[in-house]
């Protein structure tokens, strides 16, 4: 009889593998008994030359996609994740050593390493068991609701803008990708012209008490937030209505005027809105943008509207200034 034997290759990422070769047999273990459920269950209800095949796992079971990707990690031997995909049947993980990608895949009830088109160039490095994966079936189910179709789901885990990382699903045929935060919470449609998802979109763009140059809504309805960084620069921060918050370092040479951003408010952009577009007789839903910033002359910030090519100046109460 041959004996059995365990090989360990010595791979040259060793962070974090002591923990992760430990638990890698819980999860392996924990997998083996949801496959073997499954293959009684097939047993037991089919027949014919495919009865005995073994099954795929469903990562959309409760706890399956997150001891997969625990196993894959193990199998790669990194912590160190660029890039994580899962659909119902397949798992894939993306590790760095070095500056090289190496991805470990599950698929046709395998683990592997497989190609990967994958390539390190300075993205955000991330350890996915900080992400809410307990339940791959639910963050579908609500991604779903969102873009109205639960065709080809994949999740992927990825670097989404400057180090901020973020889940996203998207579909096949292509819809438009739904995000979740790391903790499982979903990123919802925000719409700035009513009142409680203008509120989300102002704590997304403006820390606490801080010092801006800019605040606005362009037309498409992003709410964004221009912050001093240094000698003719900004920090360009977004919130698009469908999409994560995201920055970009941009050229200033305007020099505009910093403000404290205390005075803007959810309540003072909604009453200068709603004011502007009374002035101007046309509604908000015909299209608008909003500027609030300090100008040359004045010493506290002011807003401008501008509507069908009509623009209105406010102060921050909502009173219409003088053009």
């Amino acid at each position: 009889m041959k004996s059995e034997q365990t090989v360990l290759i010595a791979l040259p990422d060793h962070r974090d593998i002591t923990g992760i070769l430990y638990s890698w047999n819980v999860r392996l273990f924990r997998l083996a008994v949801v496959a073997l459920g499954t293959i009684l269950l097939a047993g037991c209800t089919a027949t014919g030359p495919d009865a005995n095949t073994t099954p795929s796992l469903d990562f959309s079971t409760p706890g399956t996609a997150a001891d997969m990707v625990d196993t894959l990690m193990a199998a790669a031997g990194s912590t160190r994740v660029v890039n994580v995909e899962l659909t119902r049947t397949e798992a894939r993980v993306s590790v760095v050593t070095g500056v090289n990608v190496t991805t470990y895949a599950y698929r046709d009830q395998k683990i592997s390493p497989v190609d990967s088109d994958i390539t390190y160039v300075g993205q955000a490095i991330f350890d996915p068991r900080t992400f809410n994966l307990a339940d791959l079936g639910s963050l579908f189910s609500q991604a779903a609701t969102v873009s109205g179709s639960q065709q080809g789901q994949q999740l992927q885990i990825v670097d989404y803008d400057n180090g901020n990382i973020y889940m996203n699903v998207t579909t096949n045929p292509e819809t438009l990708p739904v995000f979740f935060t790391p903790d499982g919470t979903l990123v919802r449609t925000v719409d700035p012209t009513a009142a409680s998802d203008l509120a989300t979109e102002l704590t997304d763009v403006l820390p606490a008490a801080t010092t801006v140059v800019r605040v606005g809504i362009a037309s498409d309805l992003s709410m964004y937030a221009d912050l001093p960084a240094g000698q003719d620069q900004i920090m360009h921060v977004v919130r698009a209505p469908r999409f994560p918050v995201r920055d970009q370092l941009k050229a200033e040479s305007s020099q505009p005027l910093p403000f404290d951003s205390s005075p803007v408010t959810a309540s003072a952009v909604t009453t200068i809105l709603v004011n502007a577009a009374d002035h101007l007789d046309r509604p908000l839903s015909a299209g608008f943008e909003l500027t609030i910033e300090r100008r040359a002359d004045d010493t506290t910030p002011t807003a401008t509207v501008t509507m069908a090519g009509k623009t209105v100046h406010l102060s921050l109460a909502g009173d219409i200034l003088p053009s």
